[in-house]
């Protein structure tokens, strides 16, 4: 095994036919890309590339075998993946009936997962939803006022709104009542 630095975060490491079949068995255990190989393969990256640890990140492994050849590894660091910022978008219902039928609504859509919270209102219900890019919620003017909020406006809510439900709200409330109604 010969591990060659190519600058900046990339590595190349290249095995000879020997070393190929006492790692993997055969080519065709290799090219099949079994839970066996992926194993084998974080050792040999564990055991050659040392640096390239639990702070590289994500890593892209390109694997090329040739038949009776060997085969090349080349290691890149994928690089800080750039997140989408949240932005919150603000759902008032008037009563629990709309609120219930909201959730469920936007459950059905599976938004689920999203970070979310219920808040109780002196006059209804209060739901912030924190979603990463541009989304559009028309079909939920049915049941109660969208606003496209902002980190102000949740912050405000957060401050002076009862918390009933955090940090799925959607999903705990849609599950509950998903199958009560179904």
């Amino acid at each position: 095994m010969t591990v060659y630095r190519l600058g900046g975060r990339k590595a190349r490491i290249t095995l000879s036919d020997s070393e190929v079949r006492s790692f993997f068995g055969e080519y065709a255990s290799l090219r099949a890309v079994t839970g066996e190989v992926k194993m084998t393969l974080a050792l040999i990256l564990e055991e050659s590339l040392p640096d390239y640890g639990d702070s590289a990140g994500d890593l892209i492994v390109e694997v090329r075998a040739k038949e009776n050849s060997g085969c090349v590894i080349t290691v890149t660091a994928a690089g800080k993946t750039r997140k989408c910022p949240e932005s919150a978008v603000i759902f008032d219902f008037d009563s629990s009936e709309a609120m219930i039928k909201g959730i469920l609504r936007l459950y059905s859509r599976k938004r689920t997962g999203i970070k979310s919270r219920l808040y109780k209102k002196p006059d209804g219900y209060r739901l912030v939803l924190f979603c990463p890019g541009k989304t559009d919620f028309f079909f939920m003017n049915e049941f109660c006022a969208v606003s496209g909020g902002g980190e102000a406006q949740a912050e405000y809510t957060d401050e002076h709104l009862k918390l009933l439900a955090a940090p799925d709200a959607v999903g705990k409330i849609g599950a509950a009542f998903f199958k009560a109604t179904n």
